[in-house]
């Protein structure tokens, strides 16, 4: 009789492709060892018009309240659920965010009854002004998590900064599958039947305040005012509150007839717009992360992108495969706009590079990630895990404390994974 493997669990409160696409990553890593148990606590949601999630081909998955929308469910059923279902776990990876009550009371019991509790987090300490005393109850908040899986070098400093810096904490959290990109899409920015004078600019995402769309809106009137060579359209894809303030502005700047909104389109349609164009364009005010960059960077797509946007820490190279710039500098959004779109042969450059960070972008660092806290001793794990560290931190790795503080950490991890 076979030995039943130990199983461990994956949550998150709604799934959307890239949901799965790490799950099955993990799921093909270690399936043959391990029971994966990938949970999703709703189908729906308020926040995201995501469809229904697809069937996973490499782990198990649960969802605890198929059809439902988790704003209806009280706490006391989101709280029952969910421990019901990881409680057979020995170790529980939880990527729904740690203030929420049933995920607090989840993961002290949880912690308490002796299984290992991780936290996936993309959050970075300049996503909003910080307050010590929230800051020290964060860090109470925290006591039930032995370790952490973040998406770069800012969150790694960030969770550090929070208290489990002598636990492991490692990158690899925000990622995409980048063949399933390249699938959807049907060609790279490379090989797409696209002449360079017809690329557009591409948005895609939530038409919410933190985007900055009013700052990229009028950058991009500046372009048009300002270039030499024929003007290129601007594709905003997505959908939200700001859409009326949106073509408002659009109209008062004269720029009607060079803008389109496709409204919410499917991961589909979204990957075979961005092979067409010239570049990503996300500016945001505040970005954890932007997994729309992953996406690019999977088609070799060069990106216009904030300093704000925490995938700028691994992806984005100023100069090299992109321009980081100020969201608040409507300026300098133009001149990278005008940049990107006046000379091909940097472009292309850009692209090639674009496509040799791709490997930063990819699901296979999270199946690294989970599998270096269960399995430490794998040959080459580590060292894949410090290059990602060395990446998010803009080529700075020997030059910083904190994380060069993190690699000593996991050089310390593999002889104490508890």
């Amino acid at each position: 009789m076979m030995p039943r493997k130990a199983r461990f669990g994956i949550v998150w409160s709604q799934f959307a492709d890239y949901h799965c696409d790490r799950c099955d990553a993990i799921g093909q890593r270690l399936g043959e060892r391990y029971d994966v148990l990938a949970v999703e606590v709703a189908t729906g949601s308020q926040t995201y018009s995501w469809p229904a999630s697809r069937p996973l081909g490499f782990a198990r998955k649960q969802t605890l309240f198929p059809g439902a929308e988790l704003e209806s469910l009280s706490f006391f059923k989101r709280t029952r659920a969910l421990l019901g279902a990881l409680w057979g776990c020995q170790t529980v990876f939880i990527g729904i965010p740690y203030s929420d009550p049933y995920v607090i009371v989840t993961s002290w019991l949880l912690r308490l009854f002796g299984r290992r509790v991780v936290m996936m987090t993309d959050s970075k300490h300049d996503d909003a002004q910080r307050n010590v005393v929230v800051e020290v109850l964060k860090r109470l908040l925290l006591l039930p998590y032995s370790a952490a899986i973040v998406s770069g070098g800012r969150a790694l400093h960030y969770v550090r900064s929070l208290g489990i810096a002598r636990q492991a904490v490692v990158p690899g959290y925000d990622v995409v599958s980048c063949e399933r990109v390249e699938r959807q899409a049907g060609a790279l920015v490379e090989t797409a039947q696209v002449a360079y004078e017809d690329r557009p600019f591409v948005f895609a995402g939530r038409f919410v305040p933190k985007k900055n769309l009013t700052s990229l809106v009028r950058a991009y009137a500046g372009y048009v005012a300002r270039t030499k060579a024929p003007v290129r359209r601007l594709v905003l894809i997505g959908a939200g509150p700001k859409e009326s303030q949106l073509r408002a502005l659009i109209a008062e700047l004269d720029i009607v007839g060079l803008v389109d909104f496709t409204g919410f389109l499917g991961s589909e349609e979204v990957a075979r717009r961005m092979s067409g164009a010239l570049a990503l364009v996300l500016v945001s005010h505040i970005e954890q992360w932007g997994l729309v960059v992953n996406e690019a960077a999977s088609l070799g797509l060069p990106a216009i992108v904030s300093s704000a946007v925490g995938a700028s820490d691994a992806l984005v190279r100023n100069l090299v495969n992109g321009y980081v710039v100020e969201a608040s500098s409507i300026e300098a959004i133009t001149r990278a706009m005008c940049a990107m779109a006046e000379d091909e042969a940097r472009w292309r450059g850009m692209v090639e590079e674009t496509r040799k960070r791709a490997t930063f972008a990819d699901v296979g660092r999270l199946a690294d990630a989970v599998q270096y806290l269960l399995e430490p001793e794998t040959p080459g794990l580590r060292e894949r895990i410090e290059l990602f560290i060395c990446e998010s931190a803009g080529g700075t790795f020997a030059e910083d404390t904190t994380l060069r503080s993190a690699a000593r950490t996991l050089a310390g991890h593999r002889h104490a994974n508890t």
